[in-house]
């Protein structure tokens, strides 16, 4: 299953004028990049992803335009590391999960599909999602699930009392879902899979360290366009962006975030969530 671009007219049309050189922060498989290289004959995109398969994907999608394009396999938020002594005009990053990921049973994204316990998007992390099962302690779990979801202080102590009671036969996808299934509908058991997976691959401190970073990669008139799915990943682009325009050497170009059509969430279910938010380098 190929991960459909969302908002991808929104994005073109919210590229800079001066764009030549470009980074997409979360390649997936290069639907944004394909169409902005079709768009822009001139354009050079550094594609960055920690998912090697993913990215060898990407490539065979992409070959086409292998003469404008540099593969990185890395995190969007090692952007010293990635880009050096480079500027680049624009940075994208969509946050969504890669649909692919919920489609392999081996990953073990899913609830749907017994696989083993994973969730990594870089198979270099040493960390899974049963290492975190089997080595958080009752409160370190807590505090995972309770950022994520509301399930009321008793309910969440009950969920961790059962994987505490688990834990030991906990290997796959099944398993904790089992373990879960007398407490928690299967709503809220993905919710539980979603907490694990963020944990697992840090995603919020990944975003985090992004925006504190991006700023001094972009050149002037340069914009960072970031397509987020959660309150807490949105609250910290809001955030992040409203405290560069007020510190004035940037301009919020979205006081009004950008959401997908009715058209395209009909189309394209995945994007009923997004919101798309833009900054420019004055």
């Amino acid at each position: 299953m190929l991960h459909v671009p969302v908002m991808l007219d929104k994005v073109l049309e919210n590229l800079p004028w001066n764009l030549n050189l470009m980074m997409d922060g979360t390649l997936w498989h290069g639907g944004h990049s394909k169409a902005i290289l079709s768009n822009y004959p001139h354009v050079k995109i550094i594609w960055v992803d920690r998912d090697p398969q993913i990215l060898q994907i990407a490539k065979e999608n992409l070959k086409d335009f292998s003469s404008r394009v540099e593969f990185v396999q890395n995190s969007y938020k090692n952007l010293p590391e990635i880009l050096q002594d480079r500027k680049v005009d624009a940075i994208l990053l969509d946050l969504w999960v890669n649909m692919e990921h919920f489609k392999d049973p081996t990953r073990g994204f899913s609830i749907k599909y017994d696989g083993p316990l994973d969730m990594r998007f870089d198979p270099k992390n040493p960390i899974t999602a049963e290492w975190i099962l089997k080595n958080y302690s009752f409160d370190q779990l807590k505090e995972v699930f309770a950022k994520y979801w509301d399930f009321g202080w008793k309910l969440l102590d009950e969920i961790v009392k059962q994987i505490m009671l688990h834990k030991s036969k906990l290997k796959t996808t099944f398993d904790l879902k089992n373990a879960l299934k007398s407490l928690l509908s299967e709503k809220k058991i993905a919710v539980v899979f979603q907490a694990l997976r963020i944990e697992t691959n840090k995603e919020l401190e990944q975003l985090e360290k992004f925006l504190e970073v991006f700023p001094e990669y972009l050149t002037s008139g340069g914009r960072c366009l970031i397509i987020t799915y959660h309150s807490w990943e949105d609250r910290l682009v809001k955030n992040r962006f409203k405290e560069l325009h007020q510190m004035g050497e940037f301009k919020n170009l979205t006081k009004k975030v950008i959401f997908p059509t009715w058209d395209e969430i009909k189309k394209n279910k995945a994007s009923r969530s997004a919101k798309l938010r833009v900054i420019e380098k004055l």
